[in-house]
């Protein structure tokens, strides 16, 4: 149940004018008419008894028994559904009315701290999200929001100018610095504003960062200055190569800007020190400084060169600038007048930002710069145009995408459960990381082909493996890799020491440096038994020598797999379709030792359905008894036969039971389910049941998880889910009811556009919800 905090706050201030302080009529009411039923003296569930339902706040047990009630109210768990229900503003009012007065006997709640948590955002009312009837204008809080360790990383190499050595690899100067930023490593969508808060750790990186940042910077022109007092150093104080040479140490090239600073005697003008700050906000800082910020900082730097020099003047100036506020959070206040709902747009540097970290972790691109310049990012038809062209354009690189469905499906989480290796019978390294990335190809075809994508993503029967999404480079590759196997076939290779003759090493290389760079006698007899193999058996090879083991959770045997060079391809029609039936995501929902239908019926809940779970007890003990004769689903009884328990699990097990056709290991079971007694098995039975679509048609007990994943793909409910979900990636929010209009005008984008994901991501980026900031 969603707690509107503005009608809440209203009803609780209409309660307060009339007397309703510590005797309130209408709470003592809704206690009788929704609570004595259960909890009375006589019934006491839960062990809490509400027949006095005191309302002495100020008692610290009380408050607690209260504090746990509020929270059953707002979320809708209580009343329970087969009671009397309160309607949405009866709840909203006496939940208000309880977090002030408990608030106010010094024991707050913290449920609206709560509420702003992702997994927390199902419980804002789905039908009233997109039935219409809210006529509210959409904004966000006004808001400073903590660089993602993403964009941290971009900057790096950057912003900070701290540049890159030979192949990519950081110089000295980048080792230096640390990761300041961090996201709390939880499932689904991580990176929430008013959850990323700056810390005492991330402050004491920042203030080392910034010392790096600017000794590299200003390194040179201080050395220059001491060689001016003092002279080069001498070659006996010089450390020695290993001849014994001196060595004379290397500087970055300090910026003219701190250089004509630092080089100068006299005392700097304003306009040096106003071109040094300005640097200073290019390297560090998105936007460039105000004329506040030019006064305050040239104050402070004048204030350290009178105490010191200007070189040490200038030095805690530009490191007041590289730990500012500026430089930790990215700046989303809102500019200019109030519209008529007191909101204020993005300014145009700001929003340009905003838009492109949406979909990368860099920076504005020139274009979307010259625009701001131009003042081009003012109207909505602009901003459009802008997004689009960063959506199309195939030369820039945008991981946010991909990131999004990382944090949606959780498949990426696949590497961190960890297995029995014994029970997988082969190599298992990195074979979870290798599904991974399988499932990343599948992901990003279906987004690159925009059609009908939650739909394709839930049921599409063709999958890649161990392919890189690119048919014409993998006819390539394919192409080298046969071409190198008949070369060698008749030419002794089983001989062949470890350094290769070299007539055959430079072939090899002349074939294909991508798969034969180095082919010494191990790499080709590594090859060439397993094309001797593929031959023997008539089959395509994979374009892998090694690490070939992880396709045996697809259900496929390496001696017999023919490689399809074009795919995706039709995988096991009638046993696997979609995403969630992927080993990947299998892996990820998965326990150690066995299935956790638990966990993928919460995620089909929560992810599918926008429905909610109630979090788990502390005094629950949620372990399922171990009987090596019985069935998984078996021992679940006993989650089953308990009225306690099973008042949350029905809402997930029924769900995630379907995929017991697959082990924990996402392998299909065909129909027996081995047990943990040796030697025995039972039927698999991957029936559940559906529950939750809003249509009739679609709910009620399905065959398989292929029944399951079908029907819910047909559910608007899965759609509008997904919506919801994609709106708190790109906001960084949990949605209110007041972006109902921003919910409904992306839903529409993308059915209008059949099923794409790009016009979604277009309507969310130029909405009103993205665009306009309100102070809370």
């Amino acid at each position: 149940m969603e707690i509107h905090l503005r009608t809440a706050l209203a009803g609780a201030l209409s309660l307060h004018l009339c007397g309703a302080i510590y005797a309130n009529p209408r709470f003592e009411d809704f206690i009788s008419n929704h609570c004595l039923d259960c909890h009375d003296a006589a019934s006491a569930k839960g062990d809490i008894v509400l027949n006095n339902f005191s309302p002495n706040f100020s008692d610290e047990a009380i408050a607690g028994t209260w504090n746990k009630a509020l929270e059953q109210i707002a979320f809708g768990e209580m009343p329970p559904k087969k009671k009397r229900r309160p309607d949405a503003t009866e709840s909203a009012e006496l939940v208000a009315w309880l977090e002030s007065e408990i608030a106010k006997a010094g024991h707050p709640s913290g449920l609206r701290e709560k509420l702003q948590a992702p997994e927390y955002g199902n419980y804002v009312d789905h039908q009233k999200l997109f039935d219409g009837s809210v006529q509210e204008a959409p904004s966000s809080p006004s808001r400073l929001w903590k660089r993602s360790p993403n964009i941290f990383d971009s900057m790096l190499i950057r912003g900070i100018g701290l540049g890159q050595g030979r192949h990519g690899r950081a110089n000295g100067h980048v080792g230096k610095v640390k990761q300041p930023f961090t996201i709390e490593d939880k499932v689904g969508v991580k990176d929430y504003a008013a959850l990323t808060r700056a810390d005492s750790a991330t402050l004491g990186t920042m203030m080392r960062n910034a010392e790096v940042i600017v000794d590299k910077h200003t390194s040179s022109a201080l050395h220059a200055l001491h060689v001016q007092k003092h002279g080069e150093i001498p070659e006996d104080q010089l450390p020695k190569d290993k001849k014994g040479k001196p060595i004379r140490p290397r500087y970055p090239k300090t910026p003219k800007e701190f250089e004509a600073i630092i080089l100068d005697s006299s005392v700097p003008t304003d306009d040096a020190l106003t071109d040094a700050i300005r640097k200073m906000f290019e390297l560090v800082i998105e936007h460039p400084p105000s004329e506040k910020d030019i006064g305050k900082y040239r104050s402070l730097i004048r204030k350290c060169i009178a105490e010191s020099d200007n070189g040490e003047g200038l030095r805690i100036g530009l490191i007041a600038i590289a730990i500012s506020p500026d430089a930790i959070y990215r700046n989303e206040l809102g500019s200019g007048d109030p519209d008529s709902h007191g909101r204020r747009i993005l300014s145009q540097n700001d929003l340009a930002y905003a838009l492109s970290y949406a979909l990368t972790d860099e920076g504005p691109d020139k274009e979307l710069l010259a625009a701001v310049q131009s003042g081009q990012l003012s109207s909505k038809k602009e901003i459009a145009s802008q997004v689009t062209r960063l959506w199309d354009d195939q030369e820039l690189e945008k991981p946010r995408v991909l990131r999004f469905f990382h944090e949606f499906f959780d498949y990426h989480n696949a590497p961190k459960v960890f297995k029995d290796t014994a029970r997988f019978k082969g190599d298992y390294r990195n074979v979870p990381e290798k599904l991974v990335t399988d499932a990343d190809t599948l992901v990003k075809h279906i987004v690159a082909n925009d059609k009908d994508v939650l739909v394709e993503l839930l049921t599409t029967e063709k999958y890649f493996v161990a392919h890189s999404g690119d048919n014409e480079l993998e006819k390539q590759s394919n192409k080298e890799i046969l071409t190198f196997y008949d070369y060698l076939k008749d030419e002794g290779w089983e001989k062949f020491p470890y350094s290769t003759p070299k007539e055959h090493g430079d072939m090899a290389r002349k074939i294909s440096r991508k798969f034969f760079s180095h082919p010494n006698g191990n790499v080709v007899k590594g090859w060439m038994k397993y094309l001797t193999r593929c031959d023997e058996n008539g089959v395509n090879p994979m374009p892998l020598q090694n690490g070939r083991d992880f396709i045996k959770l697809y259900d496929l045997d390496e001696k017999t797999f023919d490689y399809p060079v074009e795919q995706p391809f039709v995988l096991a029609k009638g046993k696997r379709a979609g995403i969630l039936m992927h080993p990947a995501w299998l892996l990820s929902h998965s326990l150690n030792l066995d299935n956790d239908p638990v966990r993928r019926g919460k995620w089909i809940r929560e992810r599918l359905l926008a429905g909610t779970i109630p979090e788990l007890p502390i005094n629950v003990d949620a372990s399922i008894p171990e009987d090596p004769h019985r069935s998984l689903r078996e021992r679940f009884t006993k989650i089953s036969d308990d009225k306690y328990c099973w008042r949350c699990h029905v809402r997930m097990n029924p769900l995630g039971m379907s995929f017991e056709s697959f082990d924990d290991f996402g392998r299909h079971r065909n129909g027996i389910e081995l047990l943990q007694a040796k030697g025995k098995s039972k039927p698999v039975d991957s029936r559940g049941i559906l529950e939750g679509t809003e249509n009739e048609a679609l709910d009620g007990e399905t065959s398989d998880p292929i029944d399951m994943m079908t029907r819910i793909a047909k559910s608007d409910r899965a759609r509008q889910s997904f919506v919801r979900h994609a709106f708190r990636y790109w906001m960084g929010r949990n949605e209110t009811l007041s972006d109902s209009a921003t919910l409904i005008a992306a839903d529409k984008a993308y059915r209008d556009a059949g099923g794409s994901f790009r016009a979604l991501v277009i309507s969310l980026l130029t909405s009103d919800s993205f665009l306009y900031r309100k102070p809370q």
